[in-house]
């Protein structure tokens, strides 16, 4: 595949998130602002999810396992129909997945207060995730929380606060058949 077509698969999987789950980010205020007068029914949502959440994590008892993880959190958003980063990623990640797309990765950028998910397509898995400068420039972000899909250059613009990169910030890694 070339970059534009990485990116077309990228905005396919914003547009299948957005029609699949129809309370995205409820986490956010841009969440509660989008559909203003179905409020109740993202309250309703957004309670269960957290209790079908909360009962899949407790009945979940191993090590942290991505794979796992991705499934059911894409599961879980998919079911209550509301889902944040984590969610909304997951259901990228597995919708690009299905459609043959490699290579792509599942980001879990974790800064404290502040935390994000989202999906990268097209990554060169040879060059260390450290050197932003370096692979950004041919890899595609899909960020369906934000309705983004762009080169993932403009990460450092989006996102500032998650940098530096580190090696732990990628939890899965998808390559080509």
């Amino acid at each position: 595949m070339i970059h534009s077509e990485y990116l077309k698969a990228a905005q396919d999987a914003v547009a299948h998130v957005k029609s699949k789950v129809r309370y995205r980010g409820l986490n956010t205020a841009g969440g509660w602002i989008r559909h203003p007068d179905e409020v109740p029914g993202k309250f309703v949502a957004r309670i269960s999810s957290k209790i079908m959440g909360a009962s899949r994590s407790a009945a979940y008892g191993g090590s942290f396992d991505a794979e796992l993880y991705i499934d059911e959190v894409a599961k879980l958003g998919l079911e209550s129909g509301t889902g944040n980063c984590s969610e909304l990623s997951a259901i990228a990640f597995l919708y690009l997945k299905a459609k043959g797309i490699a290579p792509i990765e599942y980001f879990g950028v974790l800064r404290g207060a502040w935390n994000h998910a989202f999906v990268v397509l097209n990554r060169d898995a040879s060059v260390p995730i450290t050197d932003f400068a370096t692979w950004s420039y041919q890899a595609v972000v899909c960020d369906p929380l934000y309705d983004r899909a762009a080169d993932a250059g403009h990460l450092a613009t989006w996102y500032s606060r998650m940098f530096p990169i580190k090696e732990t910030d990628m939890w899965y890694r998808l390559d080509p058949a």
